[in-house]
Order: C-alpha cells, then sequence, then structure tokens
C-alpha cells in the first residue's frame, strides 16, 4: 500500500495469514511471493516473511543476517535469498 503496509488474505498456510508479523509489516518498499510464502523488505532494509516455513516463510536461523542492509530479496518455489 502506499503507507507502506501489507494486507493479507487467502489460505492461512500458503502466506494469507500475516497476524503473527502483522506489528512488522510497515515501511515495506517491496514484497516477493514464493510457493507458499512471502518475503517482505523494510525501508530499514529488514526482511519479514511470512508463510509455509518450508518454503521461505520461516527465517528464525537467518533472522540475524536479515536484520539491515538488504537491498533486494528472491524466492523460488522452495527457498529464499537476499
Amino acid at each position: 500500500k502506499w503507507d507502506g503496509s501489507v494486507v493479507t488474505w487467502g489460505f492461512p498456510s500458503c502466506g494469507g495469514d500475516s497476524s503473527e508479523v502483522q506489528d512488522q509489516l510497515r515501511c515495506i518498499v517491496e514484497v516477493v511471493s514464493g510457493d507458499r510464502s512471502f518475503a517482505a523488505l523494510r525501508s530499514d532494509g529488514s526482511v519479514i516473511t511470512w508463510g509455509d516455513a518450508k518454503t521461505g516463510g520461516d527465517i528464525s536461523a537467518v533472522r540475524h543476517q536479515l536484520a539491515g542492509g538488504v537491498r533486494q530479496g528472491f524466492l523460488n518455489g522452495l527457498a529464499c535469498a537476499a
């Protein structure tokens, strides 16, 4: 949206439910989609993900590396890169 927020809908297991990260979905400059997950790039260079953990929706193992400085994100069907 123009204000940098994100609205999601659809099947929850496929990224349609972003309620667990909704408070972080602000100042978004780009959203990319994978098979059943999404990644949002914030204006501060951090990345927020949601959706199916098996296809990129869970960044807990690399969260510290995605806390800032990211310029662009990519998702294919089963993995992510930033």
